[in-house]
């Protein structure tokens, strides 16, 4: 509506918001349409430039949209995360500090699940964010944060809990607390956290039983499970794919979900490589790897190969170490 609204009667400062949102409707399930929402995105940034100018009061919720939801699916990750910090500190000096901790959250989500940044570095600058946001009381961030600095925690193998140090919780009572509170988004992000970090420490059965808690949240909030989708997304399904391939070569009863989940995930990417090659072609690589390897296919090997190097070239360490 707001970008009809502008079509028809003229711009005006927040049609850049219009045309950053309609972006991110578009390049969102069910309309995965990337070309369009890349045109509006940058419709939106030269909007909010030529209108408002370099220190525009709109640019944290502009480059929130356009970085967080839309050029995930063009161009390299790594070009994002100094755009996450320009409008972070562009939304304190506005004090669009509900804005301004939205694009934080997004550069650790990108610079820890998609990056690969260094842990120990990580995890310190997210736990003084954590405060941060708790001291403006904006407790969706904090706890977001809070999941990520966890993350960096279990990751490094250390036995720390900085829920409790948050918020007097541990991970199963703060579990317990989004889905009680029906918070589904965080919960979400909670049980994807999860998955990952079981999955990267060889803990199968937990990653497994996570994949179903987190496919039971989305049949219950289907709208907001397919909409507004952060780069997180594309991790989750990388993954989803590895943990199915990794239960279809049980050949269990239930080897035909699994072998369905990993189909399901090796379609998305192949979809998300033709978009952009930079950021998905070595996860591809890997899921049609372990396919193949699943099929007894010789091809196996050459996707192996062709997964290892494209992680090294573009900069994708510890998918090259994975």
């Amino acid at each position: 509506r707001m970008v009809r609204m502008t079509v028809d009667f003229g711009v005006c400062n927040i049609s850049a918001v219009g045309f950053a949102c309609y972006g991110a409707w578009l390049a969102s399930s069910p309309n995965d349409e990337y070309e369009g929402a890349f045109t509006m995105g940058r419709v939106a940034s030269d909007l909010m430039k030529k209108l408002c100018g370099a220190e525009a009061e709109i640019l944290p919720r502009i480059y929130l949209l356009i970085y967080g939801m839309i050029n995930i699916y063009k161009e390299p990750w790594q070009a994002s995360l100094c755009k996450y910090s320009e409008a972070f500190d562009a939304g304190m000096i506005s004090g669009d500090t509900e804005y301004a901790l939205s694009n934080i959250t997004l550069y650790y989500m990108l610079s820890l699940f998609n990056c690969g940044s260094n842990l120990k570095e990580t995890s310190q600058s997210l736990h003084k964010f954590v405060k941060r946001a708790l001291q403006y009381q904006h407790q969706t961030a904090a706890r977001t944060l809070a999941i990520s600095e966890q993350m960096a925690y279990d990751l490094m193998g250390l036995k720390k809990n900085c829920y409790e140090a948050h918020f007097g919780l541990d991970e199963e009572a703060l579990k317990n607390l989004l889905v009680r509170n029906k918070l589904a988004n965080l919960a979400r992000n909670l049980y994807q956290k999860i998955k990952y970090v079981t999955y990267m420490c060889g803990d199968m059965d937990a990653a497994a039983k996570h994949y179903d808690l987190q496919e039971e949240l989305n049949a219950n909030c289907s709208v907001q499970a397919t909409t507004g989708r952060t780069s997180f997304f594309f991790i989750s399904t990388f993954i989803d794919g590895l943990i199915g391939l990794y239960f279809a070569r049980k050949h269990r009863e239930d080897e035909a979900k699994w072998t369905h989940v990993a189909e399901k995930a090796i379609e998305l990417m192949k979809k998300w490589t033709d978009s952009s090659s930079w950021n998905c072609a070595n996860k591809l690589y890997l899921l049609q790897a372990e396919y193949f390897f699943l099929k007894n296919d010789e091809r196996a090997y050459a996707c192996y190969k062709a997964s290892i190097t494209k992680a090294r070239e573009h900069k994708f360490n510890h998918e090259e170490g994975l």
